[in-house]
């Protein structure tokens, strides 16, 4: 929390907020929802990460305070056992992004780039918003331990399901991002992490099947 602090500051007074008491109630909030203990990948250390790859890139984007606030609330709702976990999210953005003075034209296009985080295969509006889509995703052209970390956590969020439902689920989600013609959204990330991207992918589809093919003897 205390790495994230300094940011939320920084992208609050640039909004030109002047009620600081306010602001601080927002994010205790917000890092307490971050913090909820069925998380194990959609956390405080996912921000830190998405941040850190957004300042990296950020020479790329025109306005990156939109994709800041974008960060902070993509998923501040994370319920896996439901739908709209991305319209909630919007939601909640379009409360406190009013509450801290931001215009109604910056809100909606916070909002838009997080209702497009429901579906990154179909892509966002913009170069931004596409931008934005991988660095969320850029976990998957990780490193093969940390990808490894991320798909156990991913599968603990899900614990409520059997493992032959998340063996299909999961397996069906690998097989149609494999199957594409390419991972991320812009060319720079296709071309720094895609390949890494379908390697990680593919030894996860054969760990899922070599377990349904063990279950089945």
């Amino acid at each position: 929390m205390r790495h994230l602090t300094p940011l939320w500051r920084g992208h609050v007074n640039a909004l030109s907020c002047f009620d600081a008491k306010r602001s601080q109630e927002i994010f205790v909030a917000l890092c307490q929802s971050y913090s909820e203990p069925h998380r194990a990948y959609h956390t405080l250390d996912h921000l830190v990460d998405l941040f850190s790859r957004l300042e990296q890139h950020a020479v790329a984007t025109a306005d990156p305070l939109r994709l800041a606030f974008a960060a902070w609330y993509h998923d501040i709702v994370y319920d896996p056992r439901a739908v709209d976990n991305e319209e909630r999210s919007s939601e909640r953005a379009l409360q406190d992004l009013r509450e801290l003075g931001a215009t109604h034209d910056f809100t909606s296009r916070v909002c838009r780039l997080i209702l497009a985080t429901k579906n990154h295969q179909k892509g966002g509006a913009d170069a931004d918003d596409d931008l934005f889509l991988d660095c969320d995703y850029a976990i998957l052209g990780a490193a093969p331990d940390t990808y490894r970390t991320y798909a156990a956590n991913v599968r603990q969020e899900y614990a409520h399901r059997t493992d032959g439902e998340w063996r299909g689920r999961r397996g069906a989600f690998l097989e149609r991002a494999i199957a594409g013609a390419r991972i991320f959204r812009t060319q720079q990330f296709e071309e720094l992490y895609g390949d890494a991207a379908r390697q990680n992918m593919r030894a996860e589809l054969d760990r899922l099947r070599s377990q349904t093919h063990a279950q089945a003897h």
